[in-house]
């Protein structure tokens, strides 16, 4: 009754063509939750990879690094999200079509020290960040320096999203629209920057 279609559906595209989209993802979502994502030999981690990547698991490895070239850990490999994050680019992608409103793509990649650091950019990660509660999240963000420079960076975002329909202020690098083209993503960490 109220909700009539699913978001992907043309009719319900077709109501929203000239609402602006902000849509976006952790970077490893459930990783740090699947005790196998933790393994700490870089062997076992490609073993493991190779089940799910077969002969493109080379591919991966670089891809994978050539996106995050911090990544120095075999567990960081393993963790990268692949359900969330696709899905967010795929409503990305049907939403970005010429003459629509705008499409902003964030991924969320900074890690929690909490807990030696085992959450990383889990699942939920940003939303203390986005609604700037990072003194009600200590237990998950670690309540430091860093976490609240971020936090309000991210708030202002989105209340610059609520209010005009683009999320770029001052505290941000320019966060240019998103088309399946130009693959525009902001990364919000403890250096935000925009990557294709």
């Amino acid at each position: 009754t109220f909700l009539p279609y699913q978001p992907s559906e043309a009719a319900a595209q077709e109501l929203a063509r000239n609402v602006p989209l902000l849509v976006g993802s952790t970077k490893t979502e459930f990783g740090p939750f699947n005790p196998a994502n933790r393994e700490t030999d870089m062997e076992k981690a490609k073993a493991s990879l190779q089940k799910r990547f077969a002969d493109r698991t080379d591919a991966y490895l670089a891809a994978v690094k050539k996106a995050y070239p911090e990544t120095t850990q075999p567990a960081d490999y393993l963790n990268i999200d692949i359900n969330f994050r696709a899905g967010a680019i795929r409503q990305a992608n049907q939403k970005a079509v010429s003459g629509a409103a705008p499409v902003y793509v964030y991924l969320f990649t900074w890690n929690s020290p909490v807990n030696d650091g085992m959450y990383k950019s889990m699942h939920c990660m940003e939303l203390p960040f986005v609604f700037d509660n990072i003194a009600r999240c200590e237990e998950m963000t670690g309540g430091g320096k860093e976490a609240y420079a971020l936090a309000d960076r991210m708030s202002r975002a989105w209340i610059a999203f609520a209010r005009t329909g683009n999320p770029n202020h001052k505290g941000l690098p320019t966060w240019p629209a998103y088309t399946a083209a130009n693959g525009a993503t902001m990364l919000f960490d403890n250096a935000c920057q925009v990557k294709a």
